[in-house]
């Protein structure tokens, strides 16, 4: 979770990895003889794709605009080994971390979930 990367917190990648399987739903719900409104789901998951699209956009620009920048500490402090793999863990970093962050989140409620039933 990087502050000041939109989308990339707990609420927004729920939101999008939701949207991304509503198409899914959409086909359950089917199944069992729902009217669905596919126009509409399909307009969901394409608004989380674009988001998707963005946060990388974001990582790969902070990866090319930080890049050079560790170029430069590299040579002037001869660390080479520990800023090589600088660029691309910038460019995966934000999203990776909020979907850790989420996955966590999504763990500990169904855990909590089962245990609180079962209490019950």
């Amino acid at each position: 979770m990087t502050a000041g990367v939109p989308g990339t917190g707990i609420g927004g990648l729920f939101y999008l990895v939701a949207a991304l399987l509503l198409p899914l739903r959409g086909l359950i719900l089917r199944m069992r003889g729902a009217r669905v409104p596919w126009p509409t789901l399909f307009r969901q998951m394409r608004l989380a794709v674009g988001v998707f699209l963005g946060i990388w956009a974001t990582g790969w620009l902070l990866g090319f605009v930080v890049g050079p920048i560790a170029g430069t500490a590299r040579i002037a402090g001869r660390a080479e080994s520990v800023t090589r793999g600088f660029r691309s863990i910038v460019r995966w970093s934000a999203l990776l971390a909020g979907l850790g962050a989420l996955a966590v989140v999504l763990l500990s409620v169904e855990v909590a979930r089962l245990v609180v039933r079962k209490r019950a």
